[in-house]
C-alpha cells in the first residue's frame, strides 16, 4: 500500500470562509463526509459551508493499491446580529448615534468625507452633505466575523443671508432688520435692552446697551443656520424742567429756561 503523508493545516473555519488542507504526498484526491458542512476542492481547500462538522479524507492510489488519512474539521457558525437600530440622517455639524443589539463590535464609515463614526459608541458626525454606508462589525469568540450595514444620510445646513437694516435705535423708538432668506425667527439676547418682533425683525429699544439679533431659519430637512448683528440702544437727553414766569400781558413778554 502506499504510504501517505498525514494531513496538516488548521482543522476549524468558519461558515463562509476556507482553510486549506495539505499532505505532503502528492497525486492524492480529496473528499469530504458531509459537503453541507464542508466542501473541499482537489487542491485541498476546505470552504465552510454550515456549523458542524466533517470528516475530510485524502486518499493516494498507486498500482491499484488505496491509501486514505483523515482529518476532521469543526465549522463554526457566524455570528447573528440585528439590525442596526437609531436616527439615520443628521445636520452637517450634527450627530446621531447608531446601535446595536450585540455589544462589542466595531463602526466604520465608508465616507467620512461626508460622515464619521465613533468606533466603539457608534456617534455619527456631519461633516458634508450626502450619503455614507455605517457597518457594525462583530467577531465572536470562534474567530468569526459577520456585519451589518445602513446607509447615513447628511442634510446640508441652510444658507442665510446677512441681516441688514439700521443697527441702532434710541431707547422708546423702532429700528426695522432684515434679512433676504425667508421664514426665519427673531430673537434678541438681552430684552431688558431691545426686543424684536418675531416675525417681522422690528426692534424697539428699551433701555441704553446693546443687544445681539439673532435670525435663525430652519430648512426643510430640519437643519439650522443662525446669522447675528449687534444693536445699540442709545439714551434719550435728560432735559430740565422749564422754569420762569408762565403769565405775560398782551404787549408784554416773559422769557422761559430750562438748565439743560
Amino acid at each position: 500500500l502506499p504510504v501517505v503523508a498525514s494531513i496538516t493545516g488548521s482543522t476549524t473555519v468558519c461558515a463562509g470562509s476556507t482553510t486549506t488542507l495539505t499532505s505532503a504526498t502528492a497525486l492524492g484526491v480529496w473528499t469530504s463526509s458531509n459537503t453541507a458542512v464542508a466542501t473541499v476542492s482537489a487542491s485541498g481547500v476546505v470552504t465552510g459551508v454550515s456549523s458542524g462538522t466533517s470528516t475530510i479524507t485524502y486518499t493516494v492510489t498507486t498500482n491499484g493499491c488505496s491509501t486514505s488519512v483523515s482529518s476532521v474539521i469543526t465549522v463554526n457558525p457566524l455570528p447573528v446580529l440585528a439590525a442596526i437600530g437609531g436616527t439615520t440622517s443628521a445636520c452637517i455639524g450634527s450627530t446621531t448615534t447608531l446601535t446595536n443589539t450585540t455589544s462589542g463590535g466595531t463602526w466604520t464609515s465608508a465616507t467620512p468625507a461626508v460622515a464619521t463614526v465613533n468606533s466603539i459608541t457608534g456617534q455619527v458626525s456631519g461633516v458634508s452633505a450626502g450619503t455614507s454606508l455605517m457597518t457594525y462589525t462583530y467577531t465572536n469568540t470562534n474567530g468569526c466575523t459577520s456585519s451589518v450595514t445602513a446607509t447615513v444620510t447628511i442634510n446640508a445646513l441652510p444658507v442665510v443671508a446677512a441681516i441688514t437694516g439700521t443697527t441702532s435705535a434710541c431707547a422708546g423708538s423702532t429700528t426695522t432688520l432684515t434679512s433676504a432668506t425667508a421664514s426665519g425667527v427673531w430673537t434678541s439676547s438681552n430684552t431688558a435692552t431691545a426686543t424684536v418682533n418675531a416675525s417681522t425683525g422690528v426692534v424697539t429699544g428699551i433701555a441704553a446697551g446693546s443687544t445681539t439679533i439673532t435670525y435663525t431659519v430652519t430648512n426643510g430637512s430640519g437643519c439650522i443656520s443662525s446669522v447675528t448683528t449687534t444693536v445699540t440702544i442709545n439714551a434719550l437727553p435728560v432735559v430740565a424742567s422749564i422754569t420762569g414766569s408762565t403769565t405775560v400781558c398782551a404787549g408784554s413778554t416773559t422769557t422761559l429756561t430750562s438748565a439743560t
